[in-house]
């Protein structure tokens, strides 16, 4: 199905203001079943539910309107759903199998009149996947029924599927645009730790429990050389001039 410049923006328009009336345009103008926007009659199970939100959210955002049916020529019925999901039933489920920094949220959208008759006394949910492409890749958690744990998910099409390896580099890419790392988060708590540690075995540590201990030993009691407590008080100053180089900090 070719889509329209007016069909996408349609769907633009939709996913930045999410309301009863720019989801009445996307459905009166069919803009059909892409990359970025599924329709399903009813909630599918978690496991393939967790797919397409994976599939979706690693290929740059988009929505599944639950309500809709797509017949085989592309044409839709907006058929509506008997009862609506309770979030709270639907969320948990699902956090076994998405990452925590995968963002998505579900609207509830009920039409008790409307431009376009078909939709009259029917009500729809539509769940909106964000695009955050400094968390790039996404990955599923943990097995499921169709669903393979740590595989990466996108949209091929109308279809979600595994990722190829012409897919991941895409992914990489995109997060390597947006300049943001993980890695500085994980070397400051790291080295965070080792100062700590470091902190712990300097003779000159001043914490009250080091000054309690230090009166109750005697000389005879101390096995540490000058060379070791030296070693280690150099350590520490090397490793506090680290993470002010990585902090950017400047004295």
């Amino acid at each position: 199905m070719t889509i329209l410049k007016e069909q996408y923006e349609s769907f633009a328009d939709f996913f930045a203001t999410p309301t009863r009336q720019a989801l009445r345009e996307l459905l009166e103008k069919n803009i059909g079943e892409t990359d970025y926007l599924d329709f399903k009659s009813d909630w599918p199970t978690t496991t393939k539910l967790a797919k397409h939100i994976l599939a979706i959210a690693n290929s740059g955002a988009g929505a599944l309107v639950i309500g809709v049916a797509q017949n085989d020529d592309g044409s839709l019925v907006p058929s509506g759903l008997g009862v609506l999901k309770d979030k709270a039933m639907l969320v948990p489920p699902l956090s076994a199998y998405l990452p925590k920094a995968l963002q998505y949220e579900v609207l509830d959208f009920s039409f008790t009149a409307s431009e376009y008759p078909t939709l009259i006394g029917k009500s729809f949910q539509v769940l909106l996947v964000e695009d955050t492409p400094k968390e790039l890749p996404f990955l599923s958690l943990k097995d499921g029924e169709g669903l393979r744990g740590n595989a990466v998910y996108v949209r091929s099409g109308t279809s979600s599927t595994e990722a190829t390896q012409e897919d991941l580099q895409r992914l990489i890419n995109r997060r390597v645009e947006t300049g943001y790392s993980s890695r500085s988060v994980l070397d400051l708590n790291r080295h965070l730790a080792q100062l700590k540690t470091l902190d712990e075995t300097r003779y000159e540590n001043d914490c009250w429990l080091n000054s309690f201990l230090r009166g109750e030993t005697s000389k005879f009691d101390d096995h540490e050389s000058s060379d070791h407590k030296e070693f280690i008080e150099h350590a520490y100053e090397l490793k506090k001039a680290q993470i002010m180089r990585l902090l950017e900090l400047r004295s």
